[in-house]
Parts: structure tokens; sequence; C-alpha cells
């Protein structure tokens, strides 16, 4: 496993979440490809070679792990390992062991199964009383799955190289370090980072991997914490105004731009000004502009979904946004009076608002909401694109709204790499090099192993 705060001189080995506790798996099924060869191995020792279109099926039994091979009852296990035979590894697109049904996208609104194919080595264990299932690899080999599990091996070559370059410097930081205590180094969702195996693979996204082997982007002698998001609608945000932390000299907020931009609309200091920036649509390299909407989803992972990532809306009607504010504030509200504004960061992403309602018995409350990160799960049933939005209210009978209208900005928390700006700026002929530098100020690149 990785160590926080050290630089490695060698290319790490990663062990990757793929079926989490969460999840709730007390089965799997995984299928054996063509080559290379496999062996299944209990915690016992015992040994199984693995044959072409195998079909094993994991499955929780108390305390056990029991394994069926093509309908074939085999022992059972606490712990399962299947591995290549020698130091086979074959890097190609749907190359290496096929898991049926694993959740991508776990807590948003894009949540689905997938069946994914990974290579390297496969661990199964029991963890909470249900299945946990781990991918052991390489991290370069890591690294050329998830930049197209990110985004669509469609993108430029400036695009792909960059974002590894990101992926492998997030990734080597290990500042948060989200699953430690089940034993793991990352896993394989939007909660880290995507890592759907060889599914998507490229061999534009090999190459990428193999252009910045071992490089990633440093501050002083530390790797960058290189936080990334899908878009920011314009302006990037400051770590400390969504992270909760002391400021971070390389996450600081960015016009997503060239130099020359300008917008009569900032800096965001004021209401009127978020609201103008909002209902523009500035020329900005995440903007429609560069990246047309409807060219937009061929550069997409293949689990995100068709929309209007730059600028959306959602309309709640009164019955819905009590209905919703009751739910996820356990508020007693009957009707929702007023949704204020109280605190922004740069980006126009709210970090703190009110919420004045009357309740249930006739009298007048409201509710403080702090942190972009639980005001996006307050006002979506899932989880809202971004906190950087403007509330318009259509007006009802005896001063009660009617309906309350959220138009916003971007996608995703909005601190470090924007993926739709560094497509925009790799369409635009930037380098790889260049688009890092512009989301990450003040950062040096460095190949480390």
């Amino acid at each position: 496993m990785l160590e926080p705060n050290v630089i490695p001189n060698e290319e790490p080995v990663l062990r990757v979440g793929i079926v989490l506790p969460e999840d709730r798996f007390d089965k799997i099924e995984i299928e054996i490809p063509a080559s290379p060869k496999y062996k299944c191995i209990s915690d016992t020792r015992h040994e199984e070679l693995l044959k072409k279109n195998d079909i094993l099926e994991f499955e929780m039994d108390e305390s056990v792990i029991s394994l069926t091979v093509n309908d074939r009852d085999m022992v059972q296990s606490t712990k399962w390992r299947i591995e290549p035979v020698g130091s086979d590894c074959i890097m190609a697109n749907k190359a290496g062991l096929k898991l049926k049904g694993v959740v991508a996208g776990r807590g948003f609104h894009w949540v689905k199964k997938i069946d994914v194919y990974l290579p390297g080595t496969i661990e199964l264990r029991i963890v909470d009383n249900v299945l946990l299932v781990s991918n052991i690899l390489p991290i370069e080999h890591y690294l050329m799955c998830v930049a197209t599990s990110e985004m669509s091996a469609e993108c430029p070559t400036a695009l792909i190289e960059s974002q590894t370059i990101v992926a492998r410097s997030w990734m080597l930081a290990n500042i948060e370090m989200k699953h430690v205590d089940i034993g793991l180094d990352v896993c394989n969702d939007d909660c880290c980072q995507r890592y759907q195996g060889t599914t998507f693979l490229s061999d534009k996204s090999i190459r990428g991997a193999l252009n910045t082997y071992g490089k990633v982007l440093l501050s002083g002698n530390k790797i960058c914490d290189a936080r990334y998001f899908k878009s920011c609608g314009g302006i990037t945000e400051s770590f400390e105004n969504v992270f909760g932390d002391e400021s971070v000299s390389y996450l600081k907020s960015v016009v997503d731009a060239p130099e020359d931009f300008q917008s009569d609309a900032l800096p965001l200091k004021t209401e009127k000004a978020v609201r103008k920036w909002i209902e523009d649509v500035p020329h900005s390299f995440c903007s429609p502009h560069v990246v047309p909407e409807n060219d937009l989803i061929r550069y997409l992972g293949n689990v995100d979904v068709e929309g209007e990532y730059f600028r959306w809306s959602l309309r709640y009607s009164q019955k819905e946004i009590t209905a919703l504010l009751n739910l996820k504030l356990d508020l007693d509200a009957n009707v929702i009076l007023n949704i204020r504004p109280l605190k922004r960061g740069y980006s126009g992403r709210l970090t703190k608002v009110q919420i004045d309602y009357i309740c249930l018995d006739g009298v007048q409350e409201f509710k403080i909401v702090e942190d972009q990160y639980i005001i996006r799960q307050v006002f979506h049933e899932l989880f809202l694109y971004s906190s950087a939005f403007v509330i318009d209210i259509e007006k009802g009978k005896n001063d009660i709204p009617e309906a309350f209208i959220l138009k916003g900005a971007g996608w995703g928390h909005g601190v470090g790499y924007c993926q739709i700006g560094a497509l925009g700026m790799s369409l635009k002929g930037y380098s790889a090099e260049e688009i890092v530098f512009h989301y990450y100020p003040g950062s040096t690149l460095k190949k480390i192993y």
C-alpha cells in the first residue's frame, strides 16, 4: 500500500477496490479470458488452473466464500485470489478478467451497473459480512485505464496525457486515503477516481501513460494533491472554500480562459455579479463556445450522461422543494419561503445558505446549511451538479412561492483540473504541460521513477 507524503523511486503496485462493502454484494460472477492463463488460489493454498471462458461464481455462505466453476462446486475459503500464471499481463481493450454488474457512479445521479475487464490480480475477501473485491496491479497499468474511464478515448492526446499526469499525481500524493481502513489504496469510482479496467482502454490512453511515465506535479518537495472534476463553469474554486482546510498554493481559483479574457461580471464579489456570470455564457475553455454541448458526449466517460455541463437549471415546485428539504434536513416545514445565499467562493459556489420556512404549527423558522458538498446533497434527490447557482422564485398566492428555479454553472467541486476545460484547451492546441500548469499554477513537473 502507498504511504502518505512518500515519493516512490520505483513504480508502486496498487490495491484498487472494485466491489466495496457499501455495495452490499454477496455474490459476483467472473469470466476467464483466453489469455493469459489464470489460476485461482484459496487462503489454504488450494490451487485451480483455469481455462478460457470458465465462469466463476463466488457467493457468501455465512463466514466463507463458496466458489462454483462452470456449475461445479469447489472448496470454500475465507479469501480467494485469481492471478495470472507467470508474469504475463496484457494491456489491450477488454483484456483481463471480466467482472459482471459492477457499480459505477455510487451515490450520484448517473449510478448504474456495468461489466468491467480487469488486468492483473483479483482478490475476494469478506468485510462487514459482504464481499470486498480488489484489483492488484502496477500503477502505470492502472493509469492507462483511468484516462479513458474518466474521459473518452476520442479525446485529443494532450487531454489524455494531462489527465494521466493529474491522476498519477493525485494517487501518489495519497492525501485523502479514503479506504485505508479496509486495506485499499483507492476505489474504482467518483469517490476517488474512475477506474473501469481495460473496458474502455485505447491505444491513445496506453501511449498517454507511456509518454508521461513516472511524471508528477510537484510543489516544493511534495507531490501535488491534484484534485479534479468535470466542469468549473468558467472559474475554478480555491481549495479552502471547498475542503475546509488551509489554502494550498497550487489550488487557487483561476479563470478558465486565456490570459487576455475579460468579463464585466468578474470578480464574483456580489450576488449581482454571480447572477450575471451564471446567466451569461462566457468564452471560457469549458464553455460551449469551445466544446459545443452537442459534441461533448463523445468526449465524456462512458458512464457520464448527456446533459448541460456548463450551465444548467432545475425547477422545484413548492410541494417538491418542501418534500425534498424535509427529507434531507429533517425539517417539519409546511412551506418554504426563501433560499438565501449567505457565502460563496471565488467561483460563485455556495458554501453557506439559509432556508426560511413555515413549520406545520405555523411558526416561521430558518435553517443554515454550510459546506458545498452538503448543499449539493440537500438540493437534489441524489447529488446536485454544482453549488454554483442562483435562485429565482416564482411568486404564488399570499406571498407563498409557487416554485424555486436553480440556475447553475459547472459540474463538480471546482478545485483543480477542469476536465472539460482541459478538453477545450487540448482542442485549441495547448500541450499537456500547458494544461496542467494552467490548473495548478506554480507547480513543476518531474519524472520520479
